[in-house]
């Protein structure tokens, strides 16, 4: 049973019959467990953290990567419907990193009749990569962040 309270005001309790409550101590090592066969549900290599899921593949054929790609997003749709999850299309992206000149916007990634959008640029566990493997994006972002923190250090030494 769960319910939501704010301040003084209290909702009617509802049974949960899955999932994981939002909130607890446990809910990050519970969803963890909830989700850790995902891993097994494709061939993709996949790194968990948190609540957050990163698929990659590798293939010297443009083409085959593109098929593969979207059979086995089949496979991890099947699974997260198997396991009452939904996938937040709006958050889904993909990068193709190469070294050949191919047109990511002609990478076509599709997971449920969604379109998954190319990104240029993506964050990674806190770094900012670019489809180059450059450092550029990431040092820019954290000269702005140093830029206002000492902006905001330089205010307050008084």
């Amino acid at each position: 049973m769960q319910c939501t309270k704010i301040g003084a005001f209290k909702s009617s309790y509802k049974r949960i019959s899955c999932g994981v409550s939002q909130g607890s101590v446990l809910s990050p090592l519970l969803f963890f467990i909830y989700i850790n066969d995902i891993t097994k549900a494709s061939s993709f290599r996949t790194t968990l953290f948190a609540d957050d899921i990163n698929l990659h593949m590798s293939n010297s054929s443009f083409n085959v990567l593109q098929t593969t790609v979207n059979l086995e997003l089949c496979k991890i749709d099947h699974w997260l419907r198997a396991n009452k999850l939904s996938l937040n299309y709006s958050k889904t992206n993909f990068m193709l990193l190469t070294s050949r000149k191919h047109n990511s916007a002609s990478f076509k990634v599709t997971i449920n009749n969604h379109t998954i959008s190319p990104e240029d640029n993506l964050k990674y566990l806190g770094v900012l990569l670019d489809n180059k493997l450059n450092w550029k994006p990431h040092v820019q972002r954290v000269k702005t962040q140093l830029s206002s923190a000492c902006g905001i250090l330089s205010k307050l030494k008084h």
